[in-house]
This record gives C-alpha cells, structure tokens and sequence, in this order.
C-alpha cells in the first residue's frame, strides 16, 4: 500500500512541474529617455513582444523636456535568465535599450526594492 501512495505523490508532483515556470517573473520599474519624435504606445508595444517579456505598463504622463526628448515611467514583468540581480536588469535594459527611440534605460525599482548600484541609480 505505501508503495502505490508513494507512486501517486510522485507522479502528481511529475504533472504538477511540468506546468509551473521555472523562475518566477521579476517586476521592475524602469524609466526610459527617448527621443523626440517616438510614439510611447509604439514603443511599448515594441517592449512588450521582446523575448522574455511578460507585462509592460506604463506608470506616469510622458514628461516632455525643452530639447525634445521626453522620459516616461514603465513597469515591467519578464522571465529572468539568471537569479543574479545585476545580470537581469542589464538584460533587460539591453533588451529595451536596443528598439528606436531609446535613449537610454534607468533601473529605479526590482521586485519592490530600489536598487542603486555604489549609491547611484542604474543607468544603461
């Protein structure tokens, strides 16, 4: 009898993994410098079908600047390669970093906490 209750836990934890994420989704508040002329739905449009990305909204108004360029406020959910903080908000600022428009990508908030980097915000 034990070995049969034995089977059943361990082939319904089997079914039970095999639908469950790796990793759990990381939540990050970035703010993003862009140029003039970008469209901000457009652009999150384009963060949102990037690899690994799971949620993108945008948290504030766009502020526009004098010289043109403008900075707005997003919150994003993705699939982390590496449990290393570092290594997972340069991959996804890289990831961000790379679509027209951006100029470049500050880091404010991981998964709830703010994260600096030698008492300076992250900036790619």
């Amino acid at each position: 009898m034990i070995p049969s209750i034995v089977k059943k836990s361990v082939k319904k934890n089997l079914q039970e993994s095999d639908y469950k994420l790796e990793r759990k989704l990381s939540d990050t508040l970035v703010s993003l410098k862009i140029e003039r002329d970008t469209h901000v739905p457009d652009l999150l449009t384009r963060i949102r079908i990037a690899p690994g990305i799971a949620v993108v909204g945008q948290k504030a108004k766009v502020k526009r600047f004098f010289d043109g360029d403008a900075q707005v406020f997003v919150g994003v959910k993705y699939m982390t390669k590496t449990d290393e903080v570092y290594a997972s908000v340069k991959q996804l600022a890289d990831t961000i970093k790379v679509l027209p428009g951006v100029k470049s990508v500050a880091i404010l908030m991981h998964n709830g906490k703010k994260i600096t980097f030698d008492g300076k915000k992250l900036i790619f």
